[in-house]
């Protein structure tokens, strides 16, 4: 999504994948997207205008795309992540890159107690690997509700110019649709002195 929506990937190995980095990380997400670079690899540009909203759900962002990259997005976007995501954290992963959108129609959806499954769930079939109800975490079905109510808000807003679904895409609404045992909250902009290290 994000990729589509005019962020390139990075073409340069990242210095989060040096092995001091590496080596010292609990960030899963970050070693799968290193091992993405291959010698010799050029950047490559999936924008595609016709795109013109983007939802990413428990992106993983921090050095397959990086600053430089996602400041290019130029469509609104919502980012949806899960404070007990363990594949992507959410700090590194989605919070951080949600800083560096320059467009001004972004959301940052967090799910408390949401993982990187939650949204997705169990699958009922069989050829599958099942994931563990641990994994998936709490209320799997209160997880897809949100993800539905919020992107056909943000999709009606931005594809359909409905601005009468507007009032839906904010922090007012997420509190009043958010139940136990996973909390919902939007947010649309972090101050200037936030620090990420």
């Amino acid at each position: 999504a994000l990729a589509l929506g005019g962020a390139p990937i990075n073409a340069q190995i990242p210095p989060e994948c040096s092995p001091d980095v590496l080596n010292n990380t609990l960030n899963l997400s970050l070693l799968l997207q290193c091992r993405a670079f291959q010698p010799g690899q050029t950047g490559l540009d999936l924008h595609d205008r016709r795109v013109k909203a983007i939802i990413a759900m428990n992106p993983i962002a921090s050095a397959v795309f990086g600053r430089n990259s996602i400041q290019q997005v130029g469509v609104p976007t919502m980012i949806v992540a899960g404070n007990a995501d363990t594949i992507a954290p959410a700090l590194q992963e989605q919070i951080q890159p949600f800083t560096w959108l320059t467009t001004n129609d972004k959301y940052l959806l967090l799910l408390e107690q949401g993982t990187h499954f939650s949204v997705i769930g169990t699958s009922a079939s069989g050829d599958v690997l099942p994931i563990p109800e641990d994994v998936i975490g709490p209320s799997p079905a209160t997880a897809r509700r949100y993800a539905s109510a919020m992107s056909v808000a943000f999709f009606q807003t931005y594809l359909a110019n409905q601005s009468t679904f507007r009032p839906y895409l904010s922090a007012t609404y997420t509190r009043a649709i958010s139940e136990a045992p996973i909390e919902l909250s939007l947010v649309r902009s972090f101050s200037s002195n936030l620090s990420f290290r």
